[in-house]
């Protein structure tokens, strides 16, 4: 097959539905409060499995790093933090593979600071854009 028809192909398995659904963006909001100079967690994730083990790393991708501080993204060990009523409830004492995202204002900066993010994960059906809001204080 001559390479004119075989991307001729490839364009027709797309159209014909060989490609991802867009899935909708979740909203997630969240806050935290740093002291000016500090490195500092505003955000932990982690995609459990029932029985506490890892289902996947969390993928997060900085959409807007703020204006008066830097973002870092590591994969560490985290508390996951179910609410009661979730079977993984009991998850919630141990530490899984997970992300975390540092924050540390920039020097002598006191004030506001706003970060978002865009979640994903291979194991779990969804995307979430989280903005964070943070205060920074002396």
């Amino acid at each position: 097959m001559n390479m004119r028809y075989r991307l001729f192909y490839s364009a027709v398995l797309l159209l014909a539905g060989g490609h991802a659904q867009a899935q909708e963006i979740k909203k997630e909001n969240t806050s935290a409060t740093v002291i000016s100079g500090s490195r500092t967690v505003i955000y932990e994730s982690s995609f459990v499995r029932p029985d506490c083990t890892s289902a996947a790393l969390p993928r997060l991708k900085i959409l807007d790093g703020g204006k008066h501080g830097k973002i870092e993204i590591a994969h560490e060990k985290v508390f996951p933090n179910f609410e009661r009523s979730n079977p993984r409830f009991k998850c919630n004492g141990r530490k899984v593979d997970g992300a975390v995202v540092y924050y540390t204002p920039g020097a002598k900066f006191t004030g506001s600071d706003k970060i978002k993010l865009r979640e994903s994960s291979e194991s779990e059906a969804g995307v979430w854009e989280i903005t964070a809001r943070v205060t920074v204080v002396d």
